[in-house]
């Protein structure tokens, strides 16, 4: 979202974290080293102290073994939580050794290089995934979402309806909003859509909106600045346009 009005966001290319690079860290495991009668249908997370890179989220930075053989799996990011998440293809055995390795090739957003951690788990004999989360309507969730915060001027008009000259030539207005942010390139940087359908970590819509810190600027990679505007959007708003994005991000 960019805007040349007063009050909204303006492209630019100055540096997000000048100075050295600082290395990601691991914050915690789950489930955690040693643990006992995991659950075999587990979903393995590692939560950073910065945002993690999802194109580097992958098997040779992420990998789970049992012995000598590797456990493919699908790997994910959730950078609001700064999170990376992987889910084995298939249960685990029951009753069984495993190990997770995490390696310097899973970087931060910054490029910044990880670091080596090894754990070891031992799975039980149950279950306890729960069913996935219902997919946010837009009509009814999303983009009355962004008309409430994303208005005065900017991308709406001051009483909610389409701008002649939205900011940016983004129009998040209910006729317009959709087509403008559902597989549309930024203008911002050629390497995003604003909304990848299915990947909120790829899309440049949730990255514009998350904060370097809890009330500050933008993430890395991340040009002009944060928006909205002000205060930064809750989490639970995000996690609910995260949500829209990853399940597909409906009409």
């Amino acid at each position: 979202m960019t805007t040349l009005a007063s009050g909204c966001s303006y492209p630019s290319g100055e540096a997000i974290y000048p100075g050295a690079c600082a290395p990601l860290h691991p914050l915690a495991f789950a489930p955690a080293a040693n643990s006992l009668a995991v659950p075999i249908d587990v979903e393995f997370r590692i939560t950073f102290d910065d945002y993690p890179d999802p194109d580097t989220v992958r098997s040779d930075s992420m990998l789970l073994t049992t012995g000598y053989f590797w456990v493919p799996g699908n790997y994910g990011v959730d950078l609001i939580g700064k999170a990376a998440v992987m889910r084995p293809i298939r249960p685990l055995s029951a009753n069984l050794g495993y190990s997770l390795h995490l390696r310097p090739a899973l970087s931060s957003l910054a490029g910044c290089p990880g670091t080596s951690v090894d754990l070891q788990f031992l799975t039980g004999d149950t279950r306890t995934a729960p069913p996935p989360p219902a997919t946010p309507s837009f009509p009814d969730d999303v983009q009355p979402l962004l008309a409430a915060r994303c208005a005065g001027g900017c991308h709406l008009a001051d009483d909610g309806g389409c701008a002649a000259e939205p900011a940016g030539g983004l129009s998040l207005c209910a006729p317009d909003a959709w087509d403008a942010l559902v597989g549309a390139q930024s203008r911002e940087t050629d390497s995003l859509r604003l909304v990848e359908p299915g990947a909120s970590a790829r899309s440049y819509l949730l990255r514009k909106l998350l904060p370097a810190t809890g009330t500050g600027g933008p993430i890395t990679g991340v040009f002009g600045q944060r928006e909205p505007p002000g205060d930064p959007l809750p989490e639970d708003q995000l996690r609910l346009i995260e949500a829209w994005i990853d399940g597909g991000a409906p009409r």
